[in-house]
């Protein structure tokens, strides 16, 4: 599992949960961080996925993906992010990056 395929698996579980809620603050984060407004590998913000790359400094499995997912959250020091992404459990996160990462997806030809 690579940065980017880590950094969009986040994406689609706080996506999902503010298609439930619908969290103002959420909202704001996730049109910053958006990584499929161009073409390129990055976030809407460029800046939001650069310090995303800088705070992920050690190898990613899909093992340990869970875990560096939580820190990097923790890390943006946001309780609306924080909140949303509480609502996946390491269990469910598993069985979620499996199936995205089976399938065709941007960023799936960077390296791990």
């Amino acid at each position: 599992m690579n940065q980017f395929e880590l950094y969009c698996m986040i994406f689609y579980v706080l996506d999902a949960e503010w298609d439930e809620t619908h969290n103002s603050e959420l909202g704001e984060f996730l049109s910053s961080a958006n990584p499929f407004l161009f073409t390129d590998i990055g976030s809407a913000n460029p800046t939001v996925y650069l310090r995303f790359c800088e705070a992920i400094t050690s190898p990613i499995t899909i093992e340990n993906s869970y875990g560096i997912a939580v820190k990097y959250v923790a890390s943006l020091e946001n309780a609306a992010v924080s909140k949303a992404f509480a609502s996946i459990d390491e269990t469910e996160w598993l069985a979620c990056v499996k199936d995205y990462l089976s399938g065709e997806h941007k960023g799936s030809d960077l390296p791990d």
